[in-house]
């Protein structure tokens, strides 16, 4: 694929990706989403992530703006099934306000999520220091490093969307995994821009879901393509700091400080181009080997 072919899909995955966060209004407390399709046939849970957080984000003034979102993954969600988010208003106060969004398939839940809204203000500032690996111009697009292990299984590489562009500063082998330190980080950015504040922070939550299981399976060699592994998403949090132009790359630092009982705990620090860190993420993960 040559640069000129690359940005039309992106441009075309990208737009696609809008059409999936455009939530069709059911009632004031019910929305449906429809799915991007991937290359392993399951919702990506950074979707009903982003959809959750902006269907919680509709029922709340302008003056708020989402702070935290906490969330369970119940069920492997299907790509070939609509999502219906049900909302609830569980509290509307001076200061916070918070949502509980329960996604669901056929009438069962693959997702519940609760949310939490601030009305803007000033307090203490202060953050952890900034610490790129490397630049995103000094690694190769993980669309392009994919192709390779695409191409040796047989599989089509364009099945992988690039509506978010990733650059990994501590690239794997998917093909023959080694044990490396469990940190890792990734350049970011949406492959197109809105204006929306609210539509960038759920741009955020959908990249946010990628590469916190990777990195607990770092320490061990295992890549996620393994047969043998049965790997999914527990949970996600994710607390919000300032405006976000997903637009703009973004630096994912990551780290795994304990794997063990089949899970892995991961922990992120998403930074904006400029150093200022714009939301942390923590999720825990599934990664059991089976025969």
């Amino acid at each position: 694929m040559n640069p000129e072919q690359f940005a039309e899909k992106k441009q075309r995955d990208f737009a696609a990706l809008l059409g999936v966060l455009d939530l069709e209004r059911i009632s004031e407390s019910h929305y449906r989403g429809h799915n991007m399709p991937t290359a392993w046939h399951r919702v990506y849970g950074g979707q009903v992530l982003a959809q959750a957080l902006y269907a919680a984000h509709l029922s709340v003034g302008p003056e708020f703006q989402v702070h935290s979102q906490h969330a369970y993954f119940l069920r492997p969600g299907r790509i070939d099934v609509d999502i219906d988010l049900h909302l609830e208003i569980v509290r509307d106060g001076r200061g916070f306000c918070t949502r509980r969004v329960t996604a669901c398939q056929n009438d069962r839940p693959i997702l519940i999520s609760s949310l939490s809204f601030q009305r803007t203000e000033n307090g203490l500032d202060y953050q952890a220091p900034f610490r790129p690996i490397a630049q995103p111009d000094q690694v190769q697009t993980e669309h392009e490093r994919l192709i390779e292990y695409f191409q040796t299984k047989g599989l089509d590489p364009d099945q992988r969307t690039v509506e978010i562009e990733y650059r990994n500063t501590t690239p794997f082998d998917h093909i023959e995994p080694k044990p490396m330190a469990a940190h890792a980080g990734v350049w970011m950015r949406a492959s197109g821009k809105v204006d929306s504040p609210i539509l960038n922070q759920a741009l955020l939550a959908y990249m946010s879901d990628s590469f916190l299981l990777d990195t607990s399976l770092l320490p061990h060699g295992l890549s996620y393509f393994n047969p043998k592994l049965q790997s999914a998403s527990l949970d996600h949090a994710l607390w919000f700091y300032g405006q976000v132009q997903a637009h703009q790359w973004h630096y994912y630092e990551l780290d795994c400080p304990r794997t063990g009982s089949g899970r892995g705990v991961n922990l992120g620090k998403i930074y904006n181009k400029d150093g200022i860190l714009v939301a942390t993420a923590a999720q825990e993960c599934l990664m059991r080997l089976v025969d």
